[in-house]
């Protein structure tokens, strides 16, 4: 089955339908949500309600669990707070049931899918270092496991070997590492933070054993002006500019 993984689209609709019309011409059997539909942007509404109709999965985030208020935000900085605050105020009663219903971790084929790691999960750590993903895979039994929570798209492979590394290319066939297993960041459609402001996501197909990412294009300034007009932090307006 070939899939489309996308994570962290943070409310920015714009984004989410040019990364969905990209989709369409990808020939994907379906497509799967890490979470992190709201928070940051100014259409939570919008981005829930496409989700919900789009995706056959969709997990909860670390905003999504804050803006209905599975998450107290004492942890989050002063901007994320803010955009959490206004997000609560602004959801509809049927997209605020629809994210208290979001599952924290699934797992479909030769997949583990989780928004921020599978240690811990309702815990909300980050994956940002070799390190902490070589401890990452001793928590997940899967050929697979699919993140999202840094919006920094990565590949690390832990080898036949027990060897883990970064995959330097955007893209890897599975089937090229025998034995191996993989830990892989699907970046983010709202609020890319690698220096490149396309939207990210990627794809799997697991009969081919063939993965890659795909970098988007989209209306920052229409998404900035949404933003300013909903009179979020300018800090989160602007950054969208430099993709970080």
């Amino acid at each position: 089955m070939r899939r489309a993984f996308i994570s962290d689209i943070h409310a920015n609709l714009a984004a989410l339908e040019a990364v969905l019309e990209d989709i369409g011409k990808e020939a994907v059997d379906e497509i799967i949500c890490l979470g992190d539909i709201v928070g940051y942007g100014a259409e939570p509404n919008e981005c829930a309600e496409i989700v919900g109709k789009r995706c056959s999965m969709v997990l909860l985030g670390n905003h999504d669990a804050a803006a209905v208020k599975l998450l107290d935000t004492h942890l989050f900085n002063n901007y994320a707070r803010a955009a959490i605050d206004w997000t609560s105020r602004t959801l509809r009663k049927a997209n605020r049931t629809y994210l208290l219903g979001l599952p924290l971790t699934a797992a479909t084929g030769p997949f583990t899918l989780v928004h921020a790691t599978p240690y811990e999960p309702g815990m909300w750590y980050y994956i940002t270092s070799l390190e902490e993903a070589a401890f990452n895979f001793h928590h997940f039994d899967t050929e697979v496991c699919l993140v999202g929570h840094t919006h920094i798209p990565t590949i690390v492979v832990l080898d036949a070997n027990k060897e883990v590394y970064a995959h330097s290319a955007g893209h890897l066939n599975l089937r090229d590492s025998p034995g191996a297993r993989f830990l892989i960041n699907v970046g983010s459609v709202g609020q890319p933070r690698d220096r490149i402001v396309k939207s990210c996501y990627g794809i799997l197909d697991d009969a081919t054993g063939e993965f890659f990412f795909r970098r988007v294009a989209y209306d920052i300034p229409l998404t900035q002006a949404r933003m300013r007009k909903a009179k979020l932090p300018e800090f989160l307006v602007t950054r969208l500019s430099e993709g970080r």
